[in-house]
């Protein structure tokens, strides 16, 4: 399947730094303004689809032919990856045992597969990911590439702040439903409604990203994603996209904002990208050693020209 194909109708595309500023202030400015609370996601190809690691990883592991994994499958998979943690004795923080939303935190920032999608709270430093100045081997990667910023609507979705929810910051088993029951209420809205949690500042980067994660389950009901009109987008095709339910919209201020908790995507022209991030560094200070202020950001980035293999 051709993930491009999947965002090109809903995303607005954006060919400078006046546009992409414009956009995000004149637009989602005032519906922030209106209470909307929004997560941003920015990656550095247009064309990658939007999966958490451990869901990238089953796909990567599946069969020539075989379907695109199932919530049931990604449980199994995050269960015996949890039950690994405990087994290496790394489910306890200094603090005491970790929750699983805890373990899992701990997990993501340290590579780990999660069903976790980090995004941040804030659209500047979501837009700096998604023009990011990468290297691989000492060589510049993707800045040929457009890039692409993801604005999700997370308005009465963010765990923290609802009631019926906010225990699942404590919870030692996994709280969200089990994919062996999928009649009930509560299996329908975790696949159909994404959810966002704002972690303790365990560490400086999460902070100095404004950083959250969004989780859901996997999408298994593909009639909110329309192709065109009459013809809709296979489960399949929908999950090789996306790991988790976002009800995707093409930003149109003139009829304002959907009230289902829309998501919306900005393409990038690649060139761009450098006009962007000077920008965003010049007027705001937003580079490397600010989104990543510690050892293993500088690991990494510190001297970024050198090769790191023959």
């Amino acid at each position: 399947m051709d993930v491009n194909q999947f965002w090109k109708q809903f995303e607005k595309e954006v060919s400078s730094v006046q546009d992409t500023m414009s956009l995000i202030h004149d637009v989602f400015e005032y519906w922030s303004a209106q209470g909307a609370t929004f997560a941003w996601r920015g990656q550095v190809n247009a064309t990658w689809p939007l999966h958490s690691l451990l869901y990238r990883r089953l796909l990567w592991s599946a069969k020539s032919g075989q379907e695109a994994p199932d919530e049931e499958r990604l449980r199994k998979e995050e269960n015996e990856l949890l039950a690994e943690l405990r087994r290496w004795g790394l489910h306890v923080g200094e603090r005491g045992r970790l929750s699983v939303l805890g373990q899992l935190a701990m997990l993501q920032h340290y590579g780990a597969p999660t069903r976790l999608i980090d995004v941040t709270l804030n659209p500047l430093v979501g837009l700096w990911f998604a023009v990011e100045e990468q290297w691989d081997n000492g060589l510049p990667q993707n800045d040929d590439k457009d890039g692409r910023l993801f604005a999700i609507d997370v308005s009465r979705r963010l765990i923290n702040e609802q009631e019926d929810l906010r225990s699942w910051e404590d919870e030692r088993d996994s709280p969200w439903p089990e994919a062996t029951n999928q009649t009930g209420i509560e299996f329908n809205d975790w696949t159909g409604k994404v959810l966002a949690w704002k972690p303790p500042r365990l560490d400086p980067r999460i902070a100095a990203q404004n950083g959250a994660f969004l989780l859901g389950g996997v999408p298994c009901t593909p009639a909110q994603w329309q192709k065109k009109p009459g013809v809709w987008w296979k489960t399949d095709e929908v999950r090789r996209a996306l790991s988790i339910p976002l009800k995707l919209h093409k930003i149109d201020s003139a009829r304002g904002r959907p009230p289902d908790n829309p998501t919306y995507t900005i393409r990038i022209k690649y060139t761009a990208k450098a006009e962007i991030r000077k920008h965003l560094q010049e007027l705001y200070g937003y580079r490397h050693s600010t989104i990543y202020p510690d050892y293993q950001g500088f690991a990494l980035y510190g001297r970024p020209g050198l090769r790191t293999r023959p």
